[in-house]
């Protein structure tokens, strides 16, 4: 299995940020609009977790927590370090709430350069990757420490409402298999 990289709809992160909201009094699915009106540039990697897909999303921040992983392509003279592939915020998705990212459409070289570079790194160490997902669902749900669990996404919950969003619009759950 090859990771990719994809974006995810926004409509689809706004449903559940209010589903998480309107039963935690707050969320922790990650804010991809700015009070300016413009859209953060949000792109991840999907992977199976207990038969959902679930997007992972990758923040240009670079953090240093147990459940997250540091994307550090090496022999790079420019930047050690480009970001960090965030667990704790990953989001079960609809395979109809995301779209392939397309790395040649992106026109900032740099950034585009940088982005191919993430991916290598990501393909480079897919088990690993996996393995922590794998993990860091595993310690959230299972509530193994209680500030992870207030600072992450509630898998759980956002898990039904996946289920809900799916069948308000007729999208079989069963057959959402990104990778």
């Amino acid at each position: 299995m090859k990771i990719a990289f994809y974006n995810v709809d926004l409509e689809y992160i706004d449903y559940l940020k209010q589903y998480e909201t309107s039963v935690r009094g707050f969320t922790r699915v990650p804010n991809v609009n700015y009070r300016s009106g413009n859209n953060k540039f949000f792109y991840g990697t999907v992977l199976n977790i207990n038969e959902i897909d679930y997007f992972v999303p990758i923040s240009s921040k670079q953090h240093n927590r147990q459940d997250d992983i540091q994307i550090k392509p090496k022999n790079d003279k420019y930047c050690n370090e480009y970001a960090t592939l965030r667990f704790a915020y990953m989001l079960p998705i609809p395979h109809k709430c995301v779209n392939m990212l397309n790395i040649n459409g992106i026109t900032n070289n740099t950034r585009r350069e940088r982005i191919r570079k993430e991916l290598a790194f990501c393909n480079k160490y897919r088990d690993k990757i996996k393995k922590q997902a794998q993990n860091t669902y595993y310690r959230i749900t299972n509530k193994v420490n209680d500030r992870l669990v207030h600072n992450s996404c509630d898998f759980k919950l956002l898990e039904q409402a996946y289920i809900d969003f799916c069948n308000e619009h007729n999208i079989p759950i069963d057959k959402n298999k990104v990778n």
